[in-house]
């Protein structure tokens, strides 16, 4: 009997330190996400404003399809810089502690999936600068919409080419940090089975 209480005394304290573990491990997954999230706003954020900065000076300097073109790299990249900034501070400002296993998995699931509707979103930005490059041709006013539709094409591209590389950087990520460890993760450390027989 006192040998039945003390091997349940060193499994429970077994089950809690490999359930601490477990935490630990996934804490270290969600950390590193929100370092990668921070660096990709801070490269999403360097983008606009320098797309801000020569887009205002090309759209009074340039004439024509140029001046289209940078003022609407200067427009489309405010709204850039809003989604780098909130990315930032959410990135920055997230807590560990104050976030549960299931809602790390559950926001980097979403995180995943949104990353990939945006880069769909990205291509239907650079088909939309082709079809304005194509429509063009045959208005009135070709040299905006010509100069609309190269800004899409280089905004669209590099969005594309974001998009994708963050996928892939947070899949890595995933696939050293979090999916080796899932098994504990879903289990919640350790399962132990004991067959008394009576």
């Amino acid at each position: 009997m006192i040998k039945l209480f003390y091997t349940s005394v060193f499994l429970f304290f077994f089950t809690l330190l490999a359930n601490a573990q477990s935490d630990s491990l996934l804490k270290d997954f969600h950390l590193e996400r929100m370092n990668i999230n921070e660096s990709a706003m801070l490269a999403l954020g360097s983008w606009a404003v320098g797309n801000i900065l020569v887009g205002t000076y090309g759209n009074f300097k340039a004439g024509g399809e140029a001046k289209y073109f940078h003022q609407f790299n200067a427009m489309w990249n405010v709204v850039n810089l809003g989604i780098a900034a909130f990315g930032y501070f959410n990135a920055v400002n997230s807590d560990p502690s104050s976030i549960t296993n299931l809602e790390i998995l559950k926001d980097y699931t979403s995180l995943q999936n949104f990353l990939l509707l945006n880069a769909g979103l990205d291509v239907a930005y650079i088909m939309t600068g082709f079809y304005l490059k194509e429509r063009s041709k045959n208005s009135s006013s070709a040299k905006r919409l010509k100069g609309y539709g190269n800004s899409l094409l280089l905004q669209g591209g590099f969005l594309l080419l974001f998009d994708v590389t963050l996928y892939f950087i947070h899949q890595n990520n995933a696939n050293i940090n979090l999916y080796p460890h899932m098994e504990s993760f879903l289990t919640g450390g350790v399962g132990v089975g004991i067959n008394l027989k009576l």
